[in-house]
């Protein structure tokens, strides 16, 4: 399944990877806060229509009303399920008590998973890290959730601290596998289909979440699953930014960049195509950027 990514996994995005086959995909993180007091940014964020494949909005927030009015919500958008964050490092996120800082407080979390359980009919998961400061017995807290009435938990082999750097410990995965009887999802430095088959020996997990890995390869899980699919990458990247022009409008030109940028990652002359592509304002001659720099490759 992709993993939820701020800034990366919006509708364009996930309908690039849907494109490719119905696997699961995860909307970007979505303050409770920000939906309940009526932001019209979030309230699209949360639109899942002209999606072909299952969506599961993920939410983040430490009121357990206002993630259960969000939930709702998304319940009522067609979502496949919920997901709670309980992973988020970012500071802005955690000095509210959301995100990783809910690893610190048993209570509240289970608090959060039961409003959220009692409000919707969905699956409710929550997505959460392996520690926080050396503060944390993750079995433990997992089982909590557990109790709490998650329905499965994805658990990132990274701390708080780590962010989204260095190793991700399998092994810590492993532990809390043995311990809930819930599905247990392994996220964190699975790449491809042979990591996924050294992450599933060593934590036996029920599935596997993809992130970073499906920047620029929005076909990744299915090459995982059943072998690289055939397409013409020009083809590919040119409707992605068709998408993702028609979702922004002009402002499109921007968000795309990174974008082609992911795409072009690995190819000659990547660094001058950046460059022209970072500098340029025009629909058009983006396009035939694209066009003169992926045709063939």
């Amino acid at each position: 399944m992709l993993a939820p990514m701020a800034g990366v996994t919006d509708k364009p995005f996930r309908q690039m990877v849907q494109s490719f086959g119905s696997h699961l995909t995860f909307s970007e993180m979505l303050t409770a806060t920000s939906f309940c007091y009526g932001s019209c940014k979030t309230k699209e964020m949360m639109d899942l229509s002209e999606e072909k494949g299952p969506v599961s909005i993920q939410i983040v927030g430490n009121n357990p009303l206002f993630m259960a009015k969000a939930a709702k919500q998304a319940e009522k958008n067609g979502a496949f399920s919920v997901d709670i964050n309980m992973g988020c490092p970012v500071r802005k996120i955690t000095e509210k008590g959301g995100g990783s800082a809910l690893m610190l407080d048993f209570v509240r979390a289970a608090e959060i998973v039961e409003a959220v359980k009692e409000a919707i009919s969905l699956p409710v998961t929550v997505k959460t890290r392996l520690n926080y400061e050396d503060k944390v017995d993750i079995v433990a807290f997992c089982q909590y959730l557990e109790q709490a009435g998650a329905d499965a938990i994805t658990l990132h082999g990274r701390t708080k601290e780590q962010g989204y750097s260095g190793k991700a410990v399998w092994e810590g995965i492993a532990k809390v596998k043995k311990e809930i009887h819930i599905p247990l999802i392994a996220n964190g430095d699975i790449v491809d289909a042979v990591s996924v088959e050294a992450c599933r020996k060593i934590t036996n997990a029920d599935g596997f979440m993809i992130g970073r890995a499906a920047l620029g390869k929005p076909w990744i899980l299915t090459e995982i699953e059943n072998g690289r699919p055939g397409f013409v990458l020009s083809e590919v990247v040119l409707e992605h930014f068709d998408r993702i022009m028609s979702y922004y409008g002009h402002k499109g030109l921007f968000i795309a960049r990174k974008h082609l940028a992911w795409y072009a990652t690995g190819y000659s002359f990547v660094a001058e195509f950046r460059q022209k592509v970072y500098a340029e304002t025009d629909e058009k001659k983006v396009r035939e950027l694209i066009r003169v720099f992926f045709d063939g490759k």
